[in-house]
């Protein structure tokens, strides 16, 4: 699982640094390469097993539900693969770049199954968003049954 929080910078090519933590986690349990999206003001970056598991059950979902079709089109689309090289750096392709508007600086997160790479600014923006609604999301959380 990944967890935890890292900053980073991109260097001048659009290359990030995976956060050692998280090249262990892929070594031991995944592969040596991912699968990039853009989703949720972030890119999503999933090991490819985790990322084969996602298509098998997108691909069943029914072609009748309009929600379904959009949510297809819009996540697979900008799907991208990508191989982390000898140093443990990833190049984010530009397109995916301009998607989550990363220009520079970045916070990567563990979020269990995948990676999330934010730009610094939105994350501060979300993350502040967060603290605010904490009550209201930990009473959704509830509901779930998480806690």
């Amino acid at each position: 699982m990944f967890r935890g929080r890292f900053e980073y910078a991109l260097d001048d090519k659009g290359r990030v640094k995976i956060p050692p933590r998280f090249k262990e986690v892929l070594k031991d349990k995944h592969q040596s390469s991912l699968v990039l999206t853009v989703f949720d003001e972030c890119i999503y970056a999933y090991p490819y097993d985790v990322w084969e598991e996602l298509e098998k059950k997108a691909v069943n979902l029914p072609l009748t539900n309009k929600a379904a079709r959009r949510f297809k089109r819009m996540f697979f689309s900008s799907a991208q693969d990508v191989s982390i090289d000898k140093q443990g750096r990833i190049l984010i392709p530009s397109v995916l770049r301009d998607d989550a508007q990363i220009d520079k600086d970045v916070v990567i997160l563990g979020n269990l199954d995948h990676i999330e790479i934010w730009s610094k600014q939105r994350w501060d923006e979300e993350s502040k968003a967060l603290r605010e609604a904490e009550e209201e999301l930990a009473e959704e959380i509830e509901k779930l049954g998480i806690f």
